[in-house]
This record gives structure tokens, sequence and C-alpha cells, in this order.
């Protein structure tokens, strides 16, 4: 940094950025190890935001964000000076940093944009307090989607629809030509059906699909293929 202080660069995947991992700053453990969210519950959101968009045998290596960097996602921090934690984080910095931050996410035209922690995402809406976890009904000043993480401490039964909606959000944009992901046609259907279902439900996307695969659909369609909520690339 300019004052000398070391710090995490960002990461910009290869082709274009689509996705943005975005924290409100680096905490010491993870300037010292130069991989982003490597305090112990820093490892454990990351793991939870990485196993909602992809299977994790598709995340190789020692250190998630390399794995997701070669999945196309990026990183970056709101404020670039690391604290220990967010109380140590001052409201002026995060007012200095707020620009830069939102330009350089809005000139790659990120679509969306998943917010370790809550700070980070609401800044991007012009919010301070958090109604809810999960996808905002807001969207950013150059129209993408905000996704702030649930409480880390949150019980799974809650927790697991939220990163639900994350993996659903993320199988849309990767159907885009810079993800190749495949349903099978004559499994479409079906599934658009359990989208809809789980509108108006609250179970799981995984058990209400499991519900609907009854013997006439299994006559019909055959052994059920992996949803698009957990297709790999």
């Amino acid at each position: 940094m300019p004052n000398g202080e070391l710090s995490l660069a960002d990461l910009w995947p290869a082709e274009e950025t689509k996705i943005v991992i975005a924290g409100l700053n680096p905490a010491p453990p993870s300037v010292a190890a130069g991989h982003y969210y490597q305090g112990r519950s820093g490892k454990q959101m990351l793991k939870r935001v990485a196993t909602a968009m992809f299977n994790e045998k598709f995340l190789f290596g020692e250190h998630l964000d390399d794995a997701l960097i070669a999945q196309g996602i990026g990183f970056t921090d709101l404020v670039k000076s690391p604290t220990v934690g967010e109380k140590d984080v001052a409201e002026k910095q995060i007012l200095d940093s707020l620009p830069e931050f939102e330009r350089k996410l809005a000139e790659r035209n990120v679509r969306l944009v998943i917010s370790i922690y809550r700070h980070a995402g609401l800044r991007l809406l012009g919010k301070k307090k958090l109604t809810r976890p999960g996808l905002q009904e807001e969207l950013t000043s150059w129209g993408a989607q905000v996704f702030i993480t649930p409480n880390p401490y949150g019980a799974t039964e809650l927790t697991r629809p939220v990163y639900e909606q994350l993996g659903h959000e993320v199988y849309g944009i990767q159907t885009d030509p810079v993800f190749k992901r495949v349903l099978p046609k004559n499994w479409v259907e079906f599934y658009e059906k359990v989208y809809l279902v789980a509108a108006y439900n609250s179970m799981s996307l995984d058990e209400i699909a499991m519900t609907m695969y009854d013997d006439e659909v299994k006559a019909a369609l055959g052994p059920i293929p992996t949803p698009p909520w957990r297709l790999n690339r």
C-alpha cells in the first residue's frame, strides 16, 4: 500500500469477471499467508460460499481462493488496510474507500457481488442495516445482484436455504458462455417446476426435488440427474 503497509491484492480471473467475493477488509492471518480468508471464521465462511457454488471435487489445491479464481470468481475488499476485527475499521476509511471499490466492480460489469458478512454488500446498496441475509432486493448502481452471507453461527436448517439461493443465482450466471454447465433437456421442465414450488415452500430445493421425483416421473424420465444448483462446471 502507499504507506508501506502490506495488504492483499485484488484477484481477477483471466476471463471476464462476473462474480466477485468481497469482504470489509483483510485479516492479519490472511495477509501473512497471502491468501483471502485464512482466519478460522473466514475459512469456514469461504468454504460455505464455495460449496454452495461448486462441487468440492472441482475445487483443487491448498487454498480456496486459488481454486475459485480458476473457476472464474474474483476477490477484493472494501477497505484494503488489514485489522484484527471490524470494529477497528473507521467509518472514514469505509467512506474514503467506497468510490474506488464501486468503480472497479462497475468497470468490470460484475453481475453478482458475494458479500462475506454484511459490510461490503450493504455499502454498495447504500444501506447500513441488514433486513435479511441472502440475495438482496436492491441492485447496485450498475445493476448487479448482491448476496450477503448468513450469520456464521446460525442453525443449518436456517442457513441452508439461503445458500441454495446463491447456488441458484450462480447457476443462472454460469449458463452464459463464460461457464459451460449442461442440464439434460428433458429435465429442464421438471426443475423449473421445482423452483416454482420452492417460491411458496419452506423445504429445501433438494427436498422438493426428491418429493416430486415420484414413480411416474421416474418411469417417464429415468434416473434423476444432478440438479442445476449442484451442477459442476
